[in-house]
This record gives C-alpha cells, sequence and structure tokens, in this order.
C-alpha cells in the first residue's frame, strides 16, 4: 500500500462561524484562499455536526482538516475543538449513559473517524486536560509515534517541522506508523541517490 500519495498532502484549517436563520441552508461551507469557513445557524444544526458534516465534505475532495478554528464560541470550547482537531478528532457533548467521562472513541476501521467523547456540563478545562491521556487509551500506538515526531521536533530546533508535521498527520490518517516511517526512509533514500547521480557527472567532468 502506497501511504505518500498526493492527496494526503492536501490539508486545510477550517474557521467555524455562528450564522442565523437568514441563510440558505443550516450550514454553509466556502473557501477562503488557503482556508475554508464553515457558517451554521445553532437552531438548525449543532456545532458538533457542522463540523463533521464540513470535514466530511472536504475529506471527500482528498483534503484533510488539520485545524479547527471557532470563532465567537466560548474560549474554553475554541481551546478543546483546536486541541481536538490536530488529532483528528470530532468532539461531541453528549448525555448519553454509556460516558461517564471525557473519552476518545474510534467509530469505525477508519482511524480518521473518531470523537472526543465530553458527558453534559462537564468543565471543558478539565476535559481538554484530560485529552491526551484520552487520546493515548483510544490510539496508544498512534498516540507514542506522535511523542517520538514531538520530540523530534525539539531536537532538530525546528528545521524540519513542516516535514515531521506531515508524518504526523500521515500516522494519524493511517494508524500505520510503521508503514509510514518505512515510506519516508525509501523516500529519502531516493532523494539521496538521485542527487548523488546527479553530482557524480559534474564530479568527473
Amino acid at each position: 500500500m502506497t501511504i505518500l500519495t498526493r492527496e494526503r498532502f492536501f490539508t486545510a484549517s477550517l474557521h467555524v462561524r455562528l450564522g442565523d436563520a437568514r441563510q440558505a441552508k443550516a450550514g454553509l461551507l466556502r473557501r477562503d484562499g488557503d482556508r475554508f469557513i464553515a457558517i451554521y445557524d445553532p437552531e438548525r444544526a449543532s456545532l458538533a455536526t457542522a463540523v463533521v458534516l464540513a470535514r466530511a465534505l472536504l475529506s471527500s475532495e482528498g483534503i484533510t482538516v488539520t485545524e479547527v478554528i471557532l470563532e465567537g464560541h466560548d474560549p474554553d470550547l475554541t481551546a478543546l475543538f483546536h486541541a481536538a482537531s490536530k488529532l483528528l478528532l470530532d468532539v461531541e457533548i453528549t448525555t448519553g449513559p454509556r460516558i461517564t467521562e471525557p473519552a476518545v472513541r474510534v467509530l469505525s476501521q477508519d482511524p480518521t473517524q473518531a470523537t472526543y467523547f465530553i458527558p453534559e456540563n462537564w468543565d471543558l478545562s478539565d476535559a481538554l486536560e484530560r485529552l491526551p491521556a484520552a487520546f493515548a487509551d483510544a490510539r496508544p500506538v498512534v498516540a507514542r509515534n506522535l511523542e517520538r515526531i514531538a520530540q523530534a521536533k525539539k531536537d532538530s530546533g525546528g528545521k524540519i517541522d513542516h516535514a515531521l508535521d506531515v508524518v504526523a498527520v500521515l500516522v494519524l490518517e493511517t494508524g500505520n506508523p510503521d508503514g509510514v516511517w518505512d515510506e519516508v526512509l525509501e523516500l529519502l533514500h531516493q532523494v539521496r541517490t538521485e542527487r548523488t547521480t546527479a553530482v557524480a557527472p559534474a564530479t568527473a567532468a
């Protein structure tokens, strides 16, 4: 299986704004430069639904949302959605009896279909603090590899942050860290070989 496909490099930020009943649909999505803006009417659609639908629509076009930014919302809610989006998680505040504390649940075989469930009336700042542990419980292998990537970013002094961010998204999307690292190393080997081949004639001359 090829992981490093062209489509996987299309990522975007999603800015979410409150709309009202005057808009034609419960949720609207439009492009604004290199970002996307979702506007929803809270009387017809919940925030969670608006974000899920926007992410799904963009995903169908080969675009992965790696950052959700709420505009005009509660600061704690904004921080929570942003942190969860970095882990490709949806957020749902629920009254369901099965969720007694914040927890990450992977809903299908697709690693990107995961949600951070939070009981209604739970302190959102506490839910934010619990997020890393909840994610690690649900996806331990991925969490360990994200820690490795974070450490590599520190060790490199920021020189290869973008490349490592791409690797992190690939790990999150595929749930296959070993496969991602194998393809990255193979790609680096190919680049090194091509450069060596290109330099050799010049050196011989």
